[in-house]
C-alpha cells in the first residue's frame, strides 16, 4: 500500500507522546496497524508484541484490529517462512492487549482482588441488573430519608422537589453520583463541590484542606474564571463585527457620520473585553451603553450601507445586553447572599449522593458485582497508592514500551489518570500514542472529555519533538463533491468557541480516494432539500393534506429521492468496489441518518415500505414500544396481577383474544349498568362480573364476548399455575406455543424482526434469571425500570437482505461507517437542550448549581453560578451537535442528500440573508463574510438547518440548496395515492348498472375463470430457514438432546473423565449416574445454543489445555459475552475432549492463520426445483447460520456442531443429512470456492462425520 507522507510520519515515528489528529475517512486504523506490525517486524528497536498495550472504544474495533495485525504479520510470514522473528510474533497474536480499557482493568482486578476489598468470585452485573439495583437503593435511601425526616433533607425537598414524586430530585442525586465517579477520587470531587458552598455560607473554610483550593472566595473560583472568559470571548467578537460597521463607514459611499458612535462604542467593548476580575467586569458591564447614531445625511451615501451598518450595530445591542442582563446585574453581596441560601439545600443533595454511592457499593459487595465505573475505580486502586504510582504501576511501565490509545478523543478524566499511571512520562520518557479527532467527539452524554485531546492539540508541536502532534487530513473515503461540501460548511460554522477547534485548512478534508471519471451530466454535488411548511404553503390544500406532520412530509421526499436515485435507467451510476465498475445505485446503497431514531425510524420505515421500497431500521431503543413486545409485557404483568386496567385491556384487544373495540364497549357498559358505588368499576370488574352473571345465557348475542373472556380467566389461571414452577424464559416460550402469537406476528408485516424480537425476549428473560433477582414479579418491574429510565434493548436485528434494503440508522450508530448514498433527514429537527434548564446543574468542572429559593415568600431566582452554568452547558451542546453533524455529513462516499420539512422557512431565508429564484434555489443576498460567521449567529441556531443556512455557498455546484413547495410536493403525492384506490361510493354506485351490461358479464366470466399460469409458484414460501426445510423432511429431536456432563466439584482439576465413561453411567443407571434433570429443563434446543456460544466466543488458540478452556470459559462470562446460565448448561470436559481431537487441532490451526471463520449467517436463492418443490425455477431464499468452516487449499471445510442424542452416529448423519446440503450450497455461493469436506462433530458422541456430497 502507498501511504502518504503524513501517514508514513505517523508509522515509523518513536520514542515519544505522539498525537494523530485523524480526519474522517482518513485511514486511520490501518496506519495504526501498520505502525504495530513495524514496530514488532521492522527496525533496529524491536518489540514484542505482548510489550505493546492497545486500548480501542469497542470490543468490536479491538476484535478486527488483532486480526488485520496478525493477518499482517502471517502475510510477512509466508513471504519469509524461516523468519523466527515472525513465527514468535504470530504466536503473539493471541496473547497481545489489544483490547477495551475495561477489559484491561478487569483483568488487572483479577490478578490483584487480593489487596482489593472484593469477592474473587466477582462479576460484571448485567445493565438492567444494575439499573435496577440503582432504583432499588434510591428508593429504599429515599424512604429512609423520610422517616428520618431531618430539617435538612426536608428543607431540601420543599426547595426542589416538585410535581407528585421524587423523580426530579432522585435524578439529581443520580447525576451527581455519575459525574462523581467520572472523577478519578469521586469522594474529592464531592468534598470540592461542598467545599465551595460552605466557603460561600459561612465566609471562610470550614474544612481545611478539602478540595483543591480550601477557603477560596467565589471570585477566584473555576465558574468565575469561566464567566470572564466568556465574556472577554463576546466582547472580542463584538468588537470584530463592530470594526466590520467601521469599515463600511470608511467607504466612500459609506455614512461616515456613524464613525463617532461606532469607535467610541467599540472601545467599550473592548475595555469590557480586557476585565481581569470580577470587580472590572461588574464595572464594565453596567456601563454598557449604546446611544442614538448621529445622523449621516449625505447624499450619495449609499442606502444599503446604512441599513447594514444598523443591522450589525443591532445585532451586538442586542447580544451585549443579553450579556449584561445575565451577568451583570447582581451586586458582590446579592450573589454570596444568594449562595449562601442555597447551600444547605445544595450540601443535602451532595450528601445525600455520598450516601447513595456508599449504599450503592455495598448493594454490589452483597451480590459479588461491579459496574464498568468500579472496574476503572478498582484499577486506580491498584495503579496509585497515597496519589502517586504504585509498585504495580512502576512494574508495568517498565513492561509496556508503548502504550496506544485509539479514539483518544473519547477518553475520559478516569481514564487519562490510568494511562498516566502506566507510562513512562514521569521519567522525562514519553511513551503515549493517541489518534482520534475532535471534530468527530460525540459522547459527551457518556462523559467523554474532549478537552483533553484539545489541551494536547494546542500545546503539542508539529515539529519532531518529544510531544508531538501529526494531522491527517486525507480523505480515503468520500469524492470531492462530498469533502467540497463538508469544507463549505464548515470552514463558516466551527471554531473554536463552538466545537472546540478551529476549521482552518489544516482541520479540512482533502480528497484521497480514486474514483475513476464519472459518467458524463451526472451531478454527484451535495443538496439540501426543504419542505417549506408554512401556513401559507399549506393553505390552499384539501383537509388530508394539511394533516400531514413535518416528518411524515420527511418521508415522502425520501421516498421519491430514493426512487430517483435508484431508478434503473436514470439512477445514480456509483462505483463498485468489489466489482471494480460503475453500477446503478440499488436500494441498499441508500442510508437514512438520523439524530434521534426516537418517534422516526417507524415513520420512515413504513412509510418506504407502504411504496414497495424495503426498509430496515437499525435501532437501539423502541424494543419496549413494538406492539409484539408490549403486547406480551402486558400479558406477563397480567398474569402477575389482573387488576391493571390498561395491560389487561392490551391483552384482551390482542390476537391472543381477539375482542373487539365494540365488544369490549358491549361488556363495560352492561357492567356500569349493574356495578355499586363499592365495586371496582375497571375492566376487571368488569370481567369479574361477566364471569358471575353470565349475561351471555340469557342474551345468545353475548355469547362471543362471553366465551373470549371464559378463554382468558382459562390462560391466565394456567399460566399462572406455570409461572409458579418454570423460569420466566420457559414460561415464554409457553406462552408463545399455546397461544399461537408466535406464529401470528410471522404474518405481520416485518413478521421475521417480531419473531426475533420475542426471541430476544426470551434471552433477555434467561439473562435474568441469572442475575440477583428471580420471580415474575420482579421481572415485570425489572422491565418497568428499565423502561422508566430509558434503558432499552434495541429491536432484534436481521442479518442479511443489506444489499437489497434501505437502511435507517441513527448518526450516532452510523460513526466510524461509510456508505455510497446518505440521505441526512430531520434536519430542521430542534436541538435538544434540556441539561441546561434543570432547577439543579450539574458540570465537572464547574460543580453544583442551583437556584436560590425563599420558601417564605416562595420567591425563586438563579443564582449567578447556575447562569454561569447553564450558559457552559448550552455551549458545550451546541458544540458537541455541530460534531455530530461533522459526522453526519463524512459518511458518504458517493452522494450525500440532506432534507428539512419547516414551517418557519420563510422567517429562516430572511434573517440568514437568503431568498428563493424562480427556479425555487436558496440565492445569497449579500456575500458571506470571510472566515468562521460570528458566535452571535451559530449560537442563535436551534437546528442543523440554521447552521447549513446561515453558511450555504455561492456557489451551487459545492451545496446545492432548494425549496419544494408544499402545495405543488403533496398534491402530487396525493394524486398518486388516489390513483390506487376507488372510493367505496363509486364501487356502489356501479353496482346495479353493472349487473345489465353483458359485455361486462363476459369480463367478469373471463376472469372468474382465469387460471394462473405459475399456480405451481404459490406454495411456495418466499424465504425459508435451513431448519424448517430440514423439518419438512423429518422432525426434530430437541427434546432427546442428551444432558451433557453435570460438572462436579472435583472439576476444576486435573484431567477430566473420558467421554465414554461420563455417558455410559448416564444412560445405564449403574452407581454414580446422575439422575439429575437438565438445568434447562425441556431445553435440548437452549443446551445446544450455549454451546454453540461457547465454540463462537472462545479463542481456540487459548485452549491448549483443561485448565485454559475452564478459564477461558470463565472469561466469557466475565465478559459479558455468554450468560451464566449458559455457563452452567456447558462443560469444560465436553469441549477440552474436541480441541483436542483432530477436528479441533485443524480448526486451531486454521484459526491462527487467520483462516478460520465462525458463525456466518447467509441468504442465498436456490430454484425452487433443485429443492424439490416442484418444477418451478422460482428462486426461493433460504437463510441460516454456519456454525463454522476453515479455509484450505484445496477447498472449504464446512464444520456443523450437534448436541442431539442418537443412537448412533448414521443415525446423526441422516438427520441433518438435508442440513448440510444447504449449508453447503450457500457456502459455496458466499465464498465462490468448492466446498470439498463438510464434517458434522457430535459433542455428544465426542466424534467427528464426515458427510458426503454431491451438494
Amino acid at each position: 500500500m502507498q501511504w502518504t507522507q503524513e501517514q508514513e510520519k505517523v508509522i515509523q515515528s518513536r520514542n515519544r507522546n505522539l498525537l494523530v489528529s485523524a480526519a474522517a475517512g482518513s485511514g486511520k486504523t490501518a496506519v495504526l496497524v501498520e505502525r504495530i506490525v513495524r514496530m514488532v517486524t521492522e527496525g533496529p528497536d524491536l518489540v514484542d508484541l505482548d510489550r505493546l498495550l492497545v486500548m480501542t472504544f469497542t470490543n468490536a474495533a479491538a476484535a478486527e484490529m488483532r486480526e488485520r495485525i496478525g493477518k499482517a504479520i502471517r502475510k510477512k510470514l509466508s513471504e519469509e517462512k524461516e523468519n523466527k522473528r515472525l513465527r514468535l510474533q504470530a504466536a503473539l497474536v493471541p496473547h497481545a492487549q489489544i483490547q477495551t480499557i475495561d477489559s484491561f482493568c478487569l483483568s488487572l482486578i483479577r490478578s490483584h482482588y487480593a489487596g482489593l476489598d472484593i469477592d474473587p468470585a466477582f462479576r460484571v452485573g448485567d445493565e438492567g441488573e444494575l439499573t435496577l439495583l440503582q432504583a432499588d437503593v434510591m428508593g429504599e435511601l429515599f424512604e429512609d430519608k423520610y422517616q428520618e425526616a431531618s430539617p435538612e433533607f426536608v428543607r431540601f425537598v420543599e426547595t426542589y422537589g416538585g410535581g407528585k414524586t421524587d423523580q426530579g430530585i432522585e435524578e439529581a442525586v443520580a447525576q451527581v453520583y455519575q459525574f462523581s465517579v467520572s472523577h478519578p477520587w469521586p469522594e474529592k470531587w464531592i468534598a470540592r463541590c461542598r467545599q465551595e458552598f460552605l466557603t460561600a455560607e459561612n465566609g471562610s473554610s470550614r474544612e481545611e484542606g478539602i478540595g483543591e483550593n480550601p477557603g477560596e472566595d467565589f471570585k477566584e473560583s473555576a465558574w468565575m474564571q469561566f464567566l470572564l472568559r466568556d465574556v472577554q470571548m463576546q466582547m472580542k467578537e463584538f468588537a470584530g463585527q463592530m470594526d466590520q460597521a467601521i469599515r463600511i463607514c470608511e467607504e466612500p459611499d459609506g455614512p461616515a457620520g456613524y464613525l463617532p458612535n461606532l469607535l467610541s462604542e467599540r472601545d467599550m467593548l473592548d475595555r469590557i473585553g480586557r476585565a481581569g476580575n470580577f470587580d472590572e467586569l461588574q464595572a464594565g458591564l453596567q456601563s454598557l451603553s449604546f446611544g442614538r447614531l448621529s445622523p449621516a445625511r449625505k447624499k450619495d451615501i449609499d442606502p444599503a450601507k446604512k441599513e447594514q451598518i444598523t443591522a450589525i450595530r443591532d445585532r451586538i445591542k442586542k447580544a451585549a445586553a443579553k450579556c449584561r442582563d445575565q451577568y451583570g446585574t447582581l451586586t458582590e453581596d446579592e450573589i454570596r447572599e444568594s449562595m449562601a441560601g442555597c447551600a444547605p439545600a445544595v450540601e443535602e443533595l451532595l450528601n445525600l449522593a455520598e450516601e447513595f454511592r456508599n449504599r450503592y457499593q455495598q448493594a454490589k459487595k452483597e451480590r459479588n458485582l461491579v459496574d464498568f465505573a468500579d472496574l476503572e475505580h478498582y484499577a486506580l486502586e491498584v495503579l496509585y497508592e497515597e496519589g502517586k504510582p504504585s509498585a504495580e504501576a512502576e512494574r508495568l511501565s517498565r513492561k509496556y514500551q508503548e502504550i496506544l490509545v485509539d479514539e483518544y478523543q473519547d477518553s475520559n478524566q478516569v481514564q487519562e489518570t490510568l494511562i498516566a499511571a502506566l507510562s513512562r512520562e514521569r521519567y522525562g520518557e514519553p511513551d503515549v500514542f493517541m489518534v482520534g479527532d475532535m471534530k468527530q467527539s460525540i459522547y459527551r452524554f457518556r462523559q467523554a472529555r474532549p478537552e483533553l485531546f484539545l489541551e494536547k492539540y494546542k500545546s503539542y508541536s508539529t515539529e519532531d519533538s518529544l510531544f508531538q502532534k501529526i494531522e491527517l487530513q486525507k480523505n480515503f473515503r468520500s469524492r470531492p463533491q462530498v469533502l467540497e461540501s463538508v469544507n463549505a460548511v464548515f470552514y463558516k460554522i466551527m471554531g473554536s468557541s463552538l466545537g472546540g477547534i478551529d476549521y482552518t485548512k489544516e482541520a479540512a478534508l482533502y480528497p484521497g480516494g480514486q474514483f475513476p471519471p464519472l459518467p458524463a451530466a451526472q451531478n454527484n454535488g451535495t443538496e439540501l432539500l426543504v419542505v417549506n411548511t408554512g401556513r401559507e404553503e399549506l393553505a390552499g390544500l384539501d383537509e388530508e393534506a394539511r394533516d400531514y406532520t413535518n416528518r411524515e412530509i420527511e418521508v415522502k421526499l425520501a421516498v421519491e429521492k430514493i426512487r430517483q436515485l435508484t431508478d434503473p435507467e436514470t439512477g445514480l451510476m456509483i462505483w463498485d468496489k468489489e466489482e471494480e465498475c460503475y453500477r446503478r445505485a440499488r436500494y441498499g446503497d441508500v442510508v437514512i441518518l438520523l439524530r434521534s431514531i426516537s418517534g422516526w425510524a417507524e415513520l420512515f420505515v413504513n412509510g418506504l415500505m407502504n411504496e414497495g421500497i424495503p426498509a430496515y431500521a437499525q435501532s437501539q431503543s423502541g424494543y419496549f414500544d413494538t406492539t409484539e413486545i408490549e403486547t406480551m409485557l402486558s400479558l406477563l404483568a397480567v398474569i402477575d396481577n389482573p387488576i391493571q386496567d390498561i395491560p389487561l385491556a392490551a391483552v384482551m384487544r390482542s390476537p391472543i383474544l381477539g375482542m373487539t373495540d365494540q365488544e369490549l364497549a358491549w361488556m363495560m357498559a352492561l357492567y356500569k349498568r349493574h356495578a355499586k358505588k363499592d365495586q371496582d368499576r375497571g375492566i376487571y370488574g368488569a370481567w369479574q362480573f361477566w364471569l358471575r352473571e353470565r349475561p351471555w345465557e340469557a342474551n345468545p348475542e353475548f355469547e362471543e364476548i362471553g366465551r373470549k373472556l371464559q378463554k382468558l380467566s382459562g390462560l391466565l389461571a394456567h399460566f399462572r399455575q406455570l409461572s409458579a414452577i418454570l423460569p420466566i424464559h420457559q414460561l415464554l416460550e409457553q406462552i408463545y406455543q399455546e397461544t399461537g402469537y408466535y406464529a401470528w406476528v410471522s404474518a405481520m408485516p416485518s413478521g421475521e424482526t417480531r419473531q426475533a424480537n420475542l426471541d430476544l425476549l426470551i434471552e433477555k428473560a434467561a439473562a435474568y434469571e441469572s442475575t440477583s433477582y428471580q420471580g415474575l414479579f420482579h421481572f415485570i418491574r425489572y422491565i418497568e425500570k428499565l423502561k422508566k429510565v430509558d434503558t432499552d434493548f434495541g429491536e432484534a436485528a436481521m442479518a442479511g437482505g443489506e444489499e437489497r434494503t434501505v437502511r435507517i440508522m441513527s448518526i450516532h450508530k452510523s460513526k466510524g461507517l461509510e456508505f455510497p448514498i446518505v440521505i441526512l433527514a430531520g434536519m430542521g429537527k430542534k436541538f435538544n437542550k434540556k441539561d441546561a434548564y434543570s432547577r439543579l446543574l450539574i458540570d465537572p468542572d464547574l460543580g453544583v448549581a442551583a437556584d436560590y429559593v425563599d420558601l417564605d415568600s416562595r420567591l425563586k431566582m438563579p443564582t449567578l453560578k447556575k447562569q454561569v452554568l447553564k450558559r457552559k452547558l448550552e455551549l458545550e451542546g451546541m458544540g458537541e451537535e455541530l460534531r455530530v453533524l461533522y459526522v453526519a455529513m463524512t459518511r458518504a462516499r458517493e452522494k450525500l442528500v440532506m432534507t428539512a420539512a419547516d414551517p418557519y422557512l420563510e422567517t429562516k431565508l430572511e434573517r440568514w440573508g437568503l431568498f428563493v429564484d424562480t427556479s425555487g434555489a436558496f440565492r445569497r443576498k449579500t456575500s458571506l463574510p470571510e472566515g468562521t460567521l460570528p458566535f452571535t449567529y451559530l449560537s442563535s441556531a436551534a437546528s442543523y438547518l440554521d447552521w447549513i443556512l446561515m453558511a450555504m455557498p455561492e456557489n451551487a455546484g459545492i451545496l446545492s440548496c432548494c425549496q419544494i413547495p408544499a402545495a405543488e410536493f403533496l398534491s402530487g403525492s396525493l394524486i398518486k395515492e388516489a390513483e390506487r384506490r376507488l372510493s367505496a361510493e363509486e364501487l356502489l354506485a356501479a353496482g346495479e348498472e353493472r349487473e345489465k351490461d353483458e359485455e361486462y358479464s363476459r369480463q367478469m366470466d373471463e376472469i372468474l375463470h382465469y387460471q394462473y399460469p405459475y399456480q405451481a409458484d404459490i406454495s411456495l414460501y418466499a424465504m425459508m430457514s435451513v431448519s424448517e426445510l430440514k423439518r419438512q423432511s423429518q422432525e426434530e429431536e430437541w427434546a432427546g438432546a442428551v444432558h451433557l456432563y453435570q460438572e462436579s466439584a472435583e472439576a476444576g482439576s486435573g484431567e477430566p473423565e473420558s467421554a465414554e465413561t461420563e455417558f455410559a453411567e448416564q444412560e445405564s443407571g449403574e452407581p454414580g449416574a446422575t439422575e439429575e434433570k437438565p438445568a434447562f429443563y425441556g431445553g435440548g434446543a437452549a443446551r445446544g445454543t450455549a454451546y454453540h456460544r461457547m465454540l463462537q466466543h472462545l479463542s481456540f488458540a487459548r485452549c491448549r489445555s483443561f485448565g485454559q478452556v475452564t478459564e477461558e470459559m470463565d472469561k466469557l462470562v466475565q465478559e459479558g459475552k455468554v450468560s451464566a446460565k449458559e455457563r452452567k448448561l456447558t462443560d469444560s470436559r465436553v469441549l477440552w475432549e474436541f480441541f483436542r481431537s483432530p477436528l479441533g487441532r485443524r480448526m486451531t490451526e486454521a484459526e491462527e492463520k487467520g483462516l478460520l471463520k465462525k458463525e456466518t449467517q447467509f441468504m442465498v436463492g436456490i430454484p425452487a426445483r433443485e429443492m424439490d418443490m416442484g418444477d418451478s425455477d422460482e428462486l426461493v431464499l433460504v437463510q441460516g447460520m454456519i456454525d463454522a468452516y476453515v479455509k484450505e487449499e484445496d477447498g472449504l471445510l464446512l464444520v456443523d456442531y450437534k448436541t442431539d442424542q442418537a443412537e448412533s452416529g448414521e443415525e446423526l448423519l441422516e438427520r441433518y443429512r438435508i442440513q448440510i446440503r444447504y449449508y453447503a450450497r450457500a457456502l459455496e455461493q458466499l465464498t465462490g470456492e468448492k466446498v470439498k469436506e463438510a464434517v458434522l462433530y457430535s459433542l455428544r458422541f465426542q466424534k467427528e462425520f464426515s458427510v458426503e456430497g454431491p451438494w
